[in-house]
């Protein structure tokens, strides 16, 4: 569940810290957002601690570790090991011995005393919603997941169905063979069965298993024949499972979206791999506007991702990759466009001029072309578009590209 800070906790601690008297609304609303998304990183990556250390209780100690790998002061207060740098030892010689020890500051008295105290804000208690029309609405008040007493035995009986019957294994065998082999016509049959058969749950735990680890052996380094081809069969068989209404995929996308970033993102698969990047951009979107939340924080995290390789220097990935950005972002949504990829195109035209391979900027061209286009008319006012402004907006190598398409959609 995602951390939510209030507007008047965050404004009192501004006055208090920094003495900066009164910030205005907008100020006080980002403040609260930074604050809020970088406590849940931390306490994110303070759970991470946790598992690793095979312990089922959260301690200071774990949170001062998140802190430390953040490069982040530590806490004041509730003292811990990890504050104090358990893995800096000082050694001392003495008659041919060495003894290590961890140096422990001394920390004044006075220092403490004479220190200004902040009274933190009183108790609040505020009033939400527990149920609406009989659901529990997602807030940070309520739990993540509530189960009824009346459902307890359902659930027990389904931990134990993950055994298949005979029929549900040939059914399983002849649908993932059917799906990757070169009959057009039987894949596309056995296409359609994904994306409408709503009787797939018990076995949708292998078929996503069976899209991951073939994911994984075909990008793996000692594979030597056109893996393009295996991997656009499976990334068809992922857009059929998210196409289907019936099947719900949240509990497997640990599985499901790290492959399909995988093929979106590699840095070289083959020689026609573009239309593979298409396509699990078109994935990476169906996933993002279906599942992501402000609990999981999955749109943010994967914007992170393509942001960073877009922002990258020249020789850190290749255009094929910045190509699979592009999709990835561009694939969400209008709005993720026009935030995001409008003030990057400018910067980018610069850049795809001085590249030497002709398909990759044909190719960057050709995305930026078609998504800026779509976007833009979603916000333009007028009938005609504004020459200048593109200009300004976009640079001198794609504003006559994206006129152009204007004129032509008209």
């Amino acid at each position: 569940m995602p951390v939510q800070f209030s507007i008047e906790s965050i404004e009192y601690l501004a006055e208090k810290f920094n003495n900066c008297g009164s910030l205005c609304d907008e100020s006080l609303a980002y403040l609260t957002r930074q604050t809020s998304t970088l406590i849940s990183d931390l306490l994110q990556d303070a759970c991470k601690v946790l598992r690793k250390c095979h312990r089922k209780n959260l301690t200071a100690e774990d949170f001062a570790f998140a802190l430390r790998l953040r490069q982040l002061e530590p806490m004041f207060g509730g003292y811990t090991i990890s504050n104090d740098h358990r893995s800096s030892f000082h050694k001392v010689k003495k008659d041919n011995r060495n003894l290590y020890y961890i140096d422990d500051h001394i920390i004044p008295l006075n220092q403490i005393t004479n220190s200004q105290l902040i009274i933190p804000l009183d108790i609040s208690i505020r009033t939400h919603w527990l149920a609406v029309n009989g659901k529990q609405p997602t807030t940070n008040e309520n739990p993540i997941f509530d189960i009824p007493i009346r459902s307890i035995s359902k659930t027990k009986s389904n931990k134990t169905s993950h055994i298949l019957s005979t029929e549900q294994q040939i059914y399983y065998k002849e649908l993932t063979e059917t799906c990757i082999c070169f009959n057009e016509l039987k894949r596309k049959q056995a296409l359609t069965m994904l994306s409408s058969d709503n009787s797939l749950q018990p076995i949708l735990s292998r078929l996503i298993l069976f899209i991951s680890e073939g994911v994984r052996v075909n990008l793996s380094p000692g594979t030597s024949f056109d893996r393009s081809i295996l991997l656009s069969f499976l990334m068809q068989m992922s857009d059929a499972l998210l196409q289907n209404e019936e099947l719900s995929l949240e509990i497997y996308l640990h599985y499901l979206l790290p492959a399909i970033l995988s093929c979106l993102l590699e840095r070289r698969i083959s020689r026609d791999h573009w239309s593979l990047r298409d396509l699990a951009g078109k994935c990476s979107g169906q996933i993002i506007r279906k599942y992501a939340t402000a609990a999981n924080r999955l749109q943010q995290r994967t914007i992170d991702i393509f942001y960073r390789i877009l922002n990258s220097g020249k020789d850190e990935y290749t255009w094929p990759t910045h190509y699979g950005a592009l999709v990835g972002l561009c694939e969400m949504s209008h709005k993720v466009i026009i935030q995001l990829v409008f003030p990057l195109v400018k910067r980018l035209g610069e850049q795809i001029r001085s590249i030497s391979d002709i398909e990759s900027s044909e190719k960057l061209t050709e995305v930026i072309v078609k998504f800026i286009t779509m976007a833009y008319r979603s916000v333009q006012n007028e009938n005609k578009s504004n020459e200048k402004r593109l200009y300004e907006e976009f640079g001198s190598h794609f504003a006559p590209l994206i006129q152009q398409q204007l004129i032509l959609l008209l």
